[in-house]
């Protein structure tokens, strides 16, 4: 590699404090392996750093012309982005990194995340939300890379421990309800309370099973007061959101999604790598938390029954 790419992609710092938010050594990103695709080209480089000391629109039309001519952007994209260029600004390096991961070449995209990452953590508080899409895309980039310890642990810190205690809530409560001829229904939210519907065929014998319910979810869910209503199976599905009403109906997961499915093929790839070298309760403990995140994921029972 040219002096100039090991200038700009080679230095292990760019790793060290990757996030202020979510404090995880990517100490293993580097070095290149030989294996590895990168873009070692002069002019491409020389626009990136310059990108990098002085970042305006002018510098920014540059790297777009670089990546159209080493093959990185097509013609159209690259006019595209270049009629918008002014729009851009710190965002301009996630492009870059999202260029990179497109083409494979994760370890230059990660250097690029790290820029945009950088840059929107230094806003005042609460300018930044967990969920954004960059951070999904960095966990994607450590998946790919096979760094599966670091990529797990990306994902459950960018998830965040309300979302793991919340997936372990509706697994146990849509296990009772199963046993009982019903499902989860709704996930209802206000503050630190949660409160959980279920169906049953017979609803008043089942919210007997309130309080055990309750006392299991304060153990992985201490800050969160937790509710659990009980209704019949033969209720039509509702909706509530009567005005001055508390609680509002779960929707959305937004980038959560990515979190989630990023961990889940990071914790099968770790479970493989583990299994390779024979360590099969450590495997399986990584297969069980990964069905335990997404009860319904098939690929992963699957595995679960390979294992010994």
């Amino acid at each position: 590699m040219s002096e100039d790419f090991q200038r700009l992609y080679c230095d292990p710092a760019v790793f060290e404090h990757f996030s202020a938010l979510h404090p995880i050594s990517f100490s293993r990103v580097l070095p290149f392996q030989a294996e590895d695709p990168v873009m070692d080209d002069a002019r491409l480089l020389a626009a990136e750093a310059a990108h990098l000391a002085n970042p305006n629109d002018a510098t920014r039309r540059d790297v777009v012309e670089a990546y159209r001519r080493c093959g990185l952007l097509s013609w159209e994209d690259a006019a595209n982005l270049t009629s918008v260029i002014d729009y851009f600004d710190a965002d301009f390096c996630e492009l870059m990194g999202e260029v990179y991961a497109n083409a494979g070449m994760f370890i230059c995209a990660l250097r690029w995340y790290r820029e945009s990452v950088a840059k929107m953590e230094s806003q005042p508080p609460g300018g930044v939300s967990d969920g954004v899409d960059i951070y999904a895309s960095v966990g994607y980039c450590l998946y790919s890379l096979g760094l599966y310890p670091e990529a797990v642990a990306w994902s459950k810190s960018c998830i965040g421990p309300r979302q793991m205690a919340d997936t372990a809530s509706r697994v146990l409560i849509e296990y009772e309800a199963q046993l009982q001829g019903g499902c989860l229904r709704a996930v209802e939210r206000s503050g630190s309370r949660t409160r959980y519907t279920a169906s049953a065929l017979d609803p008043a014998q089942a919210s007997q099973l309130a309080p055990r319910l309750k006392l299991a979810m304060s153990t992985f869910a201490p800050f969160q007061e937790t509710h659990v209503d009980w209704i019949s199976s033969d209720v039509p599905p509702f909706e509530i959101s009567p005005e001055g009403y508390p609680f509002q109906v779960e929707r959305d997961d937004g980038m959560l999604t990515r979190h989630r499915m990023n961990l889940l093929f990071a914790l099968c790839g770790q479970a493989d790598a583990l299994l390779a070298r024979g360590c099969i309760p450590e495997a399986k403990r990584l297969l069980w938390e990964a069905a335990l995140l997404e009860p319904k994921a098939e690929f992963i029972r699957e595995r679960l029954k390979t294992v010994p």
